[in-house]
C-alpha cells in the first residue's frame, strides 16, 4: 500500500498536535520541519513516530517537502505565503490554519488548478464555519444565525474567569478590532464587546458578546439568504465588565503593549479547559419564527498534552487530511469548509473522541 506523506512546517503546539493525530494512522508518514532546535526538542519529547528535519539555512527546502503528498503550514500567518510557495513548487496538496489573505490566495491560485487547497483549518474560521453552514442546510429558510464560541477553563479561578489558552495577541485583536457581520442581508462592520447576552445551558451560566476574527468568508451565509449573522465569544459571567474596565476605564485599548504584558504576566496558564460551541438559527415558517440550536463541547483526555482549542483544531485538520488522502475532496481546487458534511467529520476518529457528553 502506498503511504501518504505529510510534511508539516512548524513544530509549535498546533503542528505537534496535528502530527500526534496523523501518526496514529497506519498509512500516513509525517515529517516535521522546523528551524528552531528548541521546538524540535519539545516535539521529540512527545515520542511520536515522525521524522524531524531542521533546515540548515533559511530558504532551504528539505527533500521531505519536495516529495510530500501534502504540505501543512502550521505557522504564524506571516509565514504562510512562503510555505505556500514551496507547495506550489512541489505540486502538493496544501493546508493551513490562517484566514485566507489575498496575497496567499494569489500564490496558491496556480496550485489549486492541480491539487486540493484547504485554508483556515482551525476553529474559527474552520470547524465553526463547517458546523454553522450545515445547520443552515438542515433548517431551510434561515433568516438569522448567531454563532457563539468559547475556549474556557473548566474551573475558573479569577474574576475574568479566563487564562492563557490561546494566543494573547489574537485575543486582543478579537476584543479591539471591528467585527464582520450581516445586517439586512448586507456585510457590515460592527463594534466588538457589544450585544451582550446572558445564557444558561448544560447547567452552566455564560455571557457572550461580539468579537472579531471569527468569520473569514461571509459569502456562504449571504448565498443562503441570511438576513442577520453575528459571531460572539462565550465567557463566564462578569468577564466583559472587567475587560471593559481594562480597555476603557484604564485606557489600555490604546496601550497594546501594556495590555499584552498585563495579560501575559497576570493570567494563569490553563491546561484543563474545554471548547464550547453554541449556535442558534431562526427560520421563518409563515408568520411563525422557529428557533433551532446546536451545542458541542470538546475536551481532551486527562493525559492529552494539548488543550481543548489546540486538540479540536488539529483534529479538524487531521479529518480534512484524511478526506484528501482518500480522494473524498476531489483532486483539485480550493475547498470551502461549508462544502463538507459535518457529521462525517464529527463522527470520524479524530473529533469524536474529543466530544464531551
Amino acid at each position: 500500500m502506498t503511504r501518504f506523506k505529510v510534511a508539516i512546517f512548524g513544530a509549535g503546539n498546533i503542528g505537534s498536535a496535528l502530527a500526534a493525530n496523523l501518526s496514529h494512522g497506519q498509512d500516513v508518514d509525517v515529517t516535521m520541519i522546523e528551524p528552531s532546535e528548541d521546538a524540535l526538542d519539545s516535539f521529540s519529547a512527545l515520542g511520536l513516530e515522525a521524522e524531524t528535519v531542521r533546515p540548515k539555512r533559511s530558504g532551504d527546502i528539505p527533500a521531505a517537502a519536495r516529495t510530500a503528498d501534502l504540505i501543512v503550514a502550521a505557522t504564524p500567518g506571516w509565514a504562510v505565503s512562503g510555505i505556500a510557495e514551496i507547495a506550489v513548487g512541489a505540486k502538493t496538496h496544501f493546508l493551513d490554519f490562517a484566514p485566507l489573505r489575498a496575497e496567499v490566495k494569489n500564490v496558491l491560485g496556480p496550485l489549486a488548478q492541480k491539487r486540493v487547497v484547504l485554508n483556515g483549518c482551525g476553529i474559527a474560521p474552520g470547524l465553526v464555519e463547517n458546523i454553522a453552514c450545515n445547520l443552515i442546510a438542515e433548517c431551510r429558510r434561515v433568516s438569522e444565525l448567531t454563532i457563539r464560541v468559547g475556549s474556557l477553563p473548566r474551573f475558573p479561578v479569577n474574576r475574568l474567569g479566563y487564562g492563557q489558552i490561546w494566543d494573547i495577541d489574537a485575543l486582543i485583536d478579537e476584543y479591539t478590532k471591528p467585527c464582520e457581520a450581516i445586517r439586512d442581508g448586507n456585510t457590515v462592520m460592527i463594534s466588538p464587546l457589544e450585544e451582550l447576552e446572558q445564557l444558561r445551558f448544560n447547567g452552566t451560566d455564560y455571557e457572550c458578546f461580539t468579537t472579531s476574527r471569527g468569520l473569514s468568508d461571509l459569502s456562504p451565509y449571504r448565498a443562503a439568504g441570511i438576513d442577520r449573522l453575528t459571531f460572539k465569544t462565550l465567557r463566564y459571567p462578569g468577564h466583559l465588565d472587567h475587560m471593559r474596565f481594562l480597555l476603557d476605564d484604564l485606557g489600555l485599548r490604546e496601550k497594546r503593549d501594556m495590555l499584552r504584558s498585563l495579560l501575559m504576566n497576570g493570567l494563569p496558564i490553563v491546561k484543563d479547559d474545554e471548547l464550547v460551541l453554541f449556535l442558534t438559527a431562526w427560520q421563518k415558517a409563515g408568520a411563525r419564527r422557529i428557533e433551532q440550536s446546536q451545542t458541542y463541547r470538546f475536551r481532551p483526555g486527562p493525559d492529552h498534552p494539548f488543550n481543548a482549542m489546540i486538540s479540536a483544531a488539529s483534529a479538524y485538520a487531521a479529518s480534512l487530511i484524511a478526506l484528501v488522502k482518500d480522494g473524498q475532496l476531489g483532486q483539485v481546487g480550493f475547498v470551502d469548509h461549508h462544502q463538507i458534511e459535518s457529521l462525517t467529520l464529527l463522527k470520524g476518529p479524530f473529533l469524536s473522541r474529543l466530544i464531551a457528553a
